[in-house]
């Protein structure tokens, strides 16, 4: 039996021009236990390093150095969008190590999942974990 590829009528490339055209969003949210590797995926995705990202806190971008300080010290603000020049269209958001047992941790990850999956603009939503 043959398989058929879903045909929305659109090529690759006129997909994401409707994307870029719109200014949409898609979110997605790295999501993993400490070290285990979340920052990595990040930048194999999107092909550049974390220092070549732009995170936004609150719609304001964050200087580098400010970036490079968390990296190092292994922290992660969930609540902070993590764009790359090579993924326009891409919202990243960057969990804490989640910790067995550490309920603020926990509290935290569903307070942000539950604000972005329900109501509001499908820009601001999550689109995937």
């Amino acid at each position: 039996m043959a398989s058929t590829i879903l045909n929305d009528g659109f090529e690759p490339q006129e997909d994401l021009a409707f994307w870029r055209m719109r200014r949409l969003s898609f979110r997605v949210l790295i999501l993993g236990r400490a070290n285990a590797g979340k920052t990595s995926i990040l930048e194999r995705i999107a092909g550049e390093s974390m220092e070549a990202a732009q995170v936004y806190r609150n719609g304001v971008l964050l200087s580098p150095n400010h970036i490079r300080g968390e990296i190092e010290r292994g922290e992660h603000n969930i609540n902070e969008e993590i764009r790359f020049r090579s993924c326009p269209g891409f919202v990243f958001h960057d969990s804490r190590g989640l910790e067995a047992g550490d309920s603020n941790d926990l509290k935290t990850l569903y307070e942000f999942v539950q604000g972005r999956s329900t109501g509001g603009k499908v820009q601001t939503q999550l689109h995937m974990i």
